[in-house]
This record gives structure tokens, C-alpha cells and sequence, in this order.
């Protein structure tokens, strides 16, 4: 038995199932472009996650910690002392987490006792008593910060390359802050 001729109806909205799929798609292309667009966008002015390698700001940062890198806030204000930065290190271009301890025209120096900035020691609660042991075994003379000039170390000095061995860092290696809380 025949089934009866039905008569074809068009579709809904008056367009053929092709022109239909060839919408679906372009809407779909569109929207993965300005997502990968946004993300772009946010990991490079606002947001960025970063994980530890290594032991140069132990204890205060442990290896294979996880955190959020904040980009945006060095967009409206410098870096300031005892915040926690991403600088591109200029040794091997890699990223590379310390604290700062001195700024632009600051005159830094690293004495027995301690690490100073102006002729002022540098309080630095952060540090184990080791770390501020250590922090005075290789005593560096005073450095003369530039205008866009920033001087970072780690906080487990002994095991940190920081502006002790490669020098200051000019502003526009620091990426942005890391909040530990």
C-alpha cells in the first residue's frame, strides 16, 4: 500500500534546512572567536593564573602552589615595597615571582644586618630568621635605582636568583601583583 501524497510545507521560518545550518554555524564560528577574543583580552589586562616552580619565595609561596596573577592594578598605580610581583626574569625571559624591596631613584643596598633602601633597614616580617641570616651573608654594595627601575628579591634568599645577580628590573618587566590571600 501507497502512502498518500502528503504535500511538502516549508519550514517555519521560510528558509530552507541548508540556509538554517549555514546560520547555526556562522553564529557558532562567531561566538568561539569572541570567546577566544575575551580571553585574550583578560588574560593579558586583567587576570592570569600562575603556579610556583621552585623554592625562591618559600615559605611564603610554595612550590606547585597555585594563584592569581592581577594585571589590571599596575594599569592605574606602581608597584609598591613588599608587594609580591610577575616580572619576565631577564635572564632566561621565563616568569618569575618576587617581592619588591625597592623603587625607582631608591638607593638600595644589602649590608649584614639586613637589606637597606635609602639608608633605612628594611623591615621584613615576611622572612624566616634563616632567610634574614642568609640575607646578609653576600653583601652588596649600594645600587642607585633608575627612574623606571624596580629591585626584587626572594624570599628564601638563599635559593633565589633576583636583582642580587642579574640587577634591577625595568618597570615594564613587572606583569602584574600576586595577592597571597
Amino acid at each position: 500500500m501507497n502512502a498518500p501524497d502528503v504535500p511538502s510545507t516549508p519550514p517555519p521560518d521560510g528558509r530552507p534546512a541548508f540556509s538554517r545550518c549555514k546560520a547555526q554555524a556562522q553564529l557558532l564560528i562567531c561566538g568561539a572567536l569572541w570567546s577566544v577574543l575575551f580571553y585574550l583580552l583578560i588574560s593579558h589586562f586583567v587576570v592570569m593564573g600562575v603556579e610556583i616552580k621552585g623554592t625562591s619565595m618559600s615559605p611564603t609561596l610554595l612550590d606547585g602552589d597555585r594563584y592569581i596573577l592581577f594585571r589590571c592594578p599596575y594599569l592605574w598605580r606602581s608597584p609598591r615595597v613588599g608587594e609580591i610581583v610577575v616580572i619576565q626574569d631577564p635572564q632566561d625571559m621565563e616568569l618569575s615571582i618576587k617581592r619588591i624591596v625597592g623603587l625607582p631613584n631608591d638607593l638600595v643596598e644589602i649590608r649584614k644586618d639586613g637589606v637597606y633602601v635609602n639608608n633605612v633597614k628594611l623591615p621584613e616580617p615576611y622572612l624566616t630568621s634563616f632567610a634574614a641570616f642568609v640575607s646578609g651573608r653576600q653583601p652588596l654594595k649600594p645600587i642607585h635605582l633608575g627612574p623606571q627601575d624596580y629591585f626584587v628579591l626572594g624570599d628564601n634568599r638563599n635559593r633565589s636568583a633576583d636583582s642580587r645577580i642579574y640587577g634591577p628590573v625595568p618597570r615594564k618587566s613587572i606583569l602584574g601583583l600576586i595577592s597571597k590571600s
